[in-house]
């Protein structure tokens, strides 16, 4: 073989070598971690549909609001008055009922599960109205635990609302003078709100990495599910077979493409300034500062080093 056509440039000219061809190798190092966004999904129905990529939040409030439940009773009237219908059996409210399921920014697990509320009950016996008493308790149900018609709605992706309503009469079987009046009143409302989102900076920042070798920098982004991967990569160019004095072109070939989950794109050559160098040795590193050369690392985004190209500068 002639020593005019031992090694080639990119563009297949020939250049004179007197003792063999350059060699350029390349090693790599990695970080990578797999996020994962923790809490509630949310809420899909009545119109309301999860966003694209899907959301997580870590707190989840539940409120109940029991508005009151009041009845009347049929008294039996005195030799000068009517039969009338009047205040006598039990005036109920509920307020500040709250229930939350929480999870903590950093373990991911339910940090917080908590109840708080109060119920005020005021018994009434007789037909004056006179309060015989009243008590304290916790109800959970925005009907105040009596039978009532619920309704339900998906107000948003992070509200649900819920409303509780009855009422009924005096029947035929009670006193002719009460058949048809108001018997009882029945009202509440409740809402469950997500709140505190979970993002993707979060997730981040709860991994740990895992070092590799890995030649690639990538970094997915969601269009779907809550989990995907962040990978840094830095590469190292080893050079011998040099002649020393001579001056070196090192160009590392790296290509990149898309990466969504679930659909990757195709690979592009990605245009790279080669590095120029005098050997002073017949090996030479080519890096930054002691410190392996950044893979470009964007969202969305995966980037390959694949080799590299080493010739004598013309």
């Amino acid at each position: 073989m002639s020593i005019f056509t031992c090694c080639e440039r990119e563009d297949e000219t020939k250049y004179f070598h007197p003792c063999g061809c350059p060699s350029a190798s390349v090693s790599c190092e990695s970080e990578q971690i797999d996020p994962t966004l923790c809490g509630h999904s949310e809420y899909s129905g009545d119109g309301n549909v999860p966003s694209t990529p899907p959301k997580k939040y870590r707190l989840e409030t539940d409120t109940r609001s029991f508005g009151g439940f009041t009845r009347w009773k049929c008294c039996q009237p005195s030799f000068t008055d009517p039969y009338e219908v009047q205040l006598s059996f039990r005036d109920t409210n509920t307020r500040n009922f709250i229930s939350t399921v929480e999870y903590d920014a950093i373990t991911c697990a339910i940090s917080s599960n908590s109840t708080s509320g109060t119920k005020t009950r005021t018994d009434y016996q007789y037909c004056d109205g006179s309060p015989t008493g009243t008590s304290n308790s916790i109800y959970s149900n925005i009907c105040g635990g009596y039978p009532g018609n619920t309704t339900n709605e998906v107000t948003s992706n992070i509200l649900k609302s819920s409303t509780c309503s009855n009422s009924g009469n005096f029947n035929s079987s009670d006193p002719e003078e009460c058949d048809g009046s108001l018997e009882f009143t029945l009202s509440g409302s409740g809402t469950i709100a997500l709140s505190t989102e979970d993002t993707e900076e979060d997730a981040i920042s709860r991994e740990a990495p895992v070092t590799g070798t890995s030649c690639s920098s990538l970094w997915e982004t969601r269009n779907t599910g809550f989990s995907f991967t962040k990978r840094t990569s830095g590469y190292t160019i080893e050079c011998s077979g040099l002649i020393v004095g001579l001056e070196y072109e090192v160009t590392p070939l790296i290509r990149r493409r898309t990466a969504v989950i679930g659909s990757y794109g195709a690979w592009e050559d990605v245009t790279v300034a080669p590095t120029s160098f005098t050997a002073t040795a017949t090996t030479e590193t080519i890096d930054q500062s002691g410190s392996p050369i950044a893979l470009d690392h964007i969202q969305g985004y995966e980037y390959e080093i694949t080799g590299a190209n080493i010739e004598k500068k013309a």
